[in-house]
């Protein structure tokens, strides 16, 4: 894997992710904007939405694992 497909996996990953934050900020409120106060209908969004963004934070690990294995070692830039 070089760089730059890397590069583009991040964005791809961040781009997904920043899209479920904005799905769920519009999810938390109703259709006149007010927000919801439903406990149990707000956990199950926050839920819902943190799986999604579990999965996207796991393709961000895979990948830089798997670019460092592909150049032989593991770099931790600060």
């Amino acid at each position: 894997m070089q760089r730059g497909e890397l590069s583009k996996i991040y964005g791809g990953a961040c781009n997904r992710m920043h899209e479920a934050i904005t799905i769920l900020y519009e999810a938390l409120h109703d259709h006149n904007g007010d927000p919801h106060t439903n406990t149990e209908y707000v956990i199950d969004r926050v839920s819902e939405y943190r799986r999604w963004l579990l999965v996207e934070s796991d393709l961000l690990r895979e990948a830089v694992r798997e670019y460092n294995d592909e150049v032989g070692g593991k770099h931790r830039e600060a």
